[in-house]
C-alpha cells in the first residue's frame, strides 16, 4: 500500500500566543484609536479593529495589564509591523509582528498565566 504524502507547512511563530481579550489602543496611520487583543506574545499579537489596515504598515500598541491588586501597571507602547489583515463579520482583524518583546510586555504575558 502506498504512502500519502502530506505536504508539512512550517510554524513560523517563534513562541505560543496566548487568548485574551485586552482593550487597547493601535496607531497605524495617525492618530490612536481602540482595539481588542484577542491573542498575546512576546513577538505579536492579533487584534481586532474597525478599520482596514495594509499589510506591512508600521503599527503601535499600547498595552495596560489587567488590576491586580488593586494596581494597574505602567502602559507598555510596543511598535510592529501588520502582516496580516481579513474582514471578520463586522469588523478586521490583524495579525502584528513585534520585533522586541519590552519587559512591560512580558509582565502583561505573566498576568495571563
Amino acid at each position: 500500500m502506498a504512502e500519502t504524502v502530506v505536504p508539512s507547512r512550517n510554524n513560523r511563530r517563534i513562541t505560543a500566543r496566548k487568548a485574551c481579550l485586552l482593550t487597547v489602543r493601535y496607531r497605524a496611520n495617525g492618530d490612536w484609536r481602540p482595539a481588542t487583543a484577542m491573542d498575546l506574545s512576546p513577538y505579536g499579537c492579533r487584534l481586532r479593529v474597525g478599520e482596514d489596515v495594509d499589510r506591512g504598515s508600521v503599527v503601535s500598541v499600547v498595552f495596560e495589564a489587567p488590576i491586580q491588586d488593586g494596581a494597574r501597571t505602567a502602559a507598555v507602547e510596543v511598535p510592529g509591523t501588520a502582516i496580516w489583515a481579513r474582514l471578520e463579520g463586522l469588523s478586521y482583524q490583524i495579525g502584528v509582528h513585534f520585533e522586541d518583546s519590552p519587559m512591560g510586555l512580558l509582565k502583561i504575558l505573566s498576568v495571563l498565566s
